[in-house]
């Protein structure tokens, strides 16, 4: 059984059949998958205070992501990277924008000036249609009360999901330190896969890692669990941005709180990528077979097997969810 493709160094090593791949209560989503939701995330929350004929798109977007979050981090059992997999990282995007959009943050307000923004906003007295001072948009409420109420949609649909996704954030949070004691929630679990003969593999260059397409196929014999490092990294970078969040939402800063979004998630797609070397690095390929007593040490796949992998698993359907919350 030699793998297809072109390929110079790895040609010669037919493949045996095994490897080892996360188990699918473990399994994070790949950094490509992650990488392109995160940017759809960043572009649909994008934080401005002025209007726009997308921002009713933009509010709605974030109340679907905010609910969705809710009902994950209520949903979550105590398996293997739950933490990683259902904790909403990515809500200080939407909670940073909605307050940017609720306060009318433009960096010139004060902090009190900006809480009574705040407040006004959410009455339905915003100074952007209802102050004569204003050059667009005056007197709305009273001149064009339709498109004052598509303004007041927009308002509230923002504070829910700012409610909705602040009890997310506080309940992940709860959430976290409850499953710190047993550890299985920061743990990871790897699985002994075996392929039939007839299994179709190429060789990706220059990793020569091998890449596998069917996985309908394939048998788990054995998973074994282990606790990373970057299980307890996960639990601290959570901790510290729910409080960087509060701290945010004390002071009103919106565009302090949707950086702190975009740089949580990023952490997290990079602690993605970490936890998929289990599966494509030869040293943590033999740690892992070292647990499992094995014999004989598994062949390397490529992070494209991964991929492969995750879309078998999980298909479209989970990529909908993702693209609404951005989890590992």
């Amino acid at each position: 059984m030699l793998p297809g493709g072109k390929s110079t160094y790895c040609e010669e090593r037919p493949f045996r059949g095994i490897a080892l791949v996360p188990s699918i209560d473990s399994q994070l989503t790949p950094w490509p998958i992650s990488v392109t939701v995160l940017i759809i995330n960043m572009l649909m929350l994008y934080p401005t205070y002025k209007w726009s004929k997308f921002s009713l798109i933009s509010a709605l977007w974030a109340v679907i992501g905010s609910v969705i979050s809710l009902l994950r981090v209520y949903d979550a059992d105590q398996v293997p990277m739950v933490v990683a997999y259902n904790m909403p990282f990515n809500l200080p995007l939407a909670i940073g924008s909605n307050i940017i959009r609720l306060s009318l943050e433009d960096g010139t307000k004060g902090f009190k000036e900006r809480w009574k923004t705040f407040f006004a906003v959410i009455r339905g007295k915003s100074p952007q249609y209802t102050s004569p001072k204003t050059d667009y948009l005056i007197k709305t409420s009273v001149d064009q009360p339709e498109l004052y109420l598509f303004y007041r949609i927009e308002e509230l649909s923002r504070l829910l999901a700012l409610i909705v996704g602040l009890t997310a954030m506080m309940w992940g949070v709860v959430r976290v330190w409850e499953w710190w004691i047993p550890f299985n929630a920061i743990n990871d679990s790897m699985c002994l896969a075996r392929f039939p003969d007839n299994i179709h593999v190429t060789v990706e260059n220059p990793s020569c890692g091998y890449v596998i397409k069917d996985w309908s196929q394939v048998k788990y014999d054995v998973c074994v669990q282990f606790e990373p490092a970057v299980g307890w990294f996960l639990i601290i970078v959570y901790t510290a941005l729910c409080a960087a969040l509060i701290l945010g939402i004390i002071v009103i800063r919106g565009y302090f709180i949707w950086a702190l979004g975009g740089v949580g998630t990023a952490i997290l797609i990079v602690i993605s990528g970490l936890q998929s070397t289990y599966s494509t690095n030869s040293y943590c390929v033999e740690f892992v077979a070292n647990l499992m007593n094995l014999q004989q040490i598994p062949q390397i796949i490529s992070h494209q097997s991964l991929i492969n992998l995750w879309w078998y698993r999980f298909g479209l359907a989970q990529w909908i969810i993702h693209l609404f919350t951005v989890h590992g």
